[in-house]
């Protein structure tokens, strides 16, 4: 475990107990290492300026200057953050900028575990999609065909499926969309089977969290594009994204 490079984290939060707690949270677990406390949003973003290898934040939102939301919108967004804050009221508004937990003050040390391992993951697919082997470019697509052709699509440009009456219609990131006549049943299990980022929120719809800009009471905004959420649906969804 001594060779293993840690993950360097930021606490950003007002209050003196709260950063201490974080931290002392973070010192529990050997591969994450508390590189710097802040007690405001602009110390903070000139510290994660200059300390250019932070890897996981973890933000209060309610904060003097700066708050935490704010915050969240200028940082470069493949640094993962996790909201530490008393209010939930923020948690929907915290997607509109992709952060990757919220928790409740006050938390426990397994939820706080829980939302780290969250953190690595998004590093870990970071770090192989910005630099993939060609093994891994060929495992993280698949074949479309559409008009009699087969078309290869990398399943992180994938934003959305949707089920049309004899057809099933697959949304791309670079705004095309393919019509192919695989049942949506079958799309949806190849596509689960290759990738856990996709979730089936609608009888007719199966979303990609990757490309969540926002979340509603009754929709999953992706990019421009609203989405349903169906009501048998709606519970489990708020609980796999960690609304509930």
């Amino acid at each position: 475990m001594e060779n293993i490079q840690k993950i360097k984290c930021l606490i950003v939060d007002d209050e003196p107990i709260a950063r201490k707690i974080i931290k002392n949270y973070i010192n529990q677990i050997s591969f994450l290492e508390n590189v710097g406390e802040c007690k405001n949003g602009l110390e903070a973003l000139d510290v994660i300026t200059k300390e250019k290898e932070i890897q996981i934040v973890f933000l209060d939102i309610n904060m003097p200057n700066l708050s935490g939301l704010s915050m969240a919108k200028i940082m470069k967004n493949n640094i993962p953050i996790i909201f530490t804050t008393a209010y939930s009221e923020y948690a929907v508004e915290s997607y509109d900028v992709n952060a990757i937990d919220y928790l409740l003050k006050p938390f426990s040390f397994e939820r706080f575990t829980t939302a780290v391992f969250k953190a690595i993951e998004k590093l870990e697919k970071y770090k192989n999609f910005t630099n993939p082997s060609v093994q891994e470019l060929e495992e993280n697509k698949i074949y479309i065909k559409s008009e009699g052709m087969n078309f290869p699509v990398l399943l992180t440009d994938i934003l959305y499926c949707e089920a049309m009456k004899n057809y099933t219609k697959v949304f791309i990131s670079n705004g095309k969309s393919l019509k192919t006549l695989i049942p949506f049943s079958k799309i949806e299990q190849d596509l689960i089977y290759k990738g856990n980022h996709f979730l089936r929120i609608h009888r007719s719809f199966l979303i990609s969290k990757l490309h969540i800009s926002s979340i509603k009471s009754n929709h999953i905004n992706i990019g421009n594009f609203e989405i349903p959420i169906g009501p048998q649906y709606k519970e489990s969804i708020l609980k796999t994204i960690g609304l509930k």
